[in-house]
């Protein structure tokens, strides 16, 4: 897909600039529903996300949001994504690669498929049990002291 760059490191920001069919670039760790959300009804045609958009802290519902919407997610591609696009530039997206119009690649990451965001969403869900099993278990060592 071919699109205009916009470009926020705040989402609720760039959501408000966003035009059907443009390549939104956030950065936004743990990519959350209400952002989604904001992408899907401008009608992006892609995000690239300069951060991870699961970091595995906590399950999130964004990159689930964003790939049930139809809007592909390249994940993760780092902060020099704000430095090799310009805001208004015409990319375009092909699986996982970002070229310029003469085909020159620009950015290349992971693009998040619905089988490695539930993968991501499996690992969160056992990463947020552990420090409530570790905290239930401090407390009832306190109490039996």
């Amino acid at each position: 897909m071919i699109g205009h760059v916009r470009l926020d490191r705040r989402t609720k920001n760039l959501s408000r600039r966003l035009h059907p069919g443009d390549i939104a670039v956030i950065d936004h760790v743990d990519l959350d529903r209400v952002g989604a959300e904001a992408l899907v009804a401008r009608g992006v045609a892609a995000v690239i996300n300069v951060a991870p958009s699961t970091s595995g802290r906590y399950p999130n519902l964004g990159p689930t949001i964003l790939l049930e919407g139809g809007v592909p997610l390249i994940d993760d591609v780092g902060p020099t994504a704000f430095s090799r696009l310009r805001e208004g530039g015409v990319v375009r997206v092909d699986g996982d690669t970002v070229y310029d119009l003469d085909g020159l690649i620009l950015l290349k990451a992971a693009r998040q498929t619905e089988e490695s965001v539930a993968v991501a969403m499996t690992e969160a869900r056992a990463g947020l049990a552990a420090p409530h099993e570790a905290f239930a278990a401090n407390t009832m060592e306190y109490l039996r002291r």
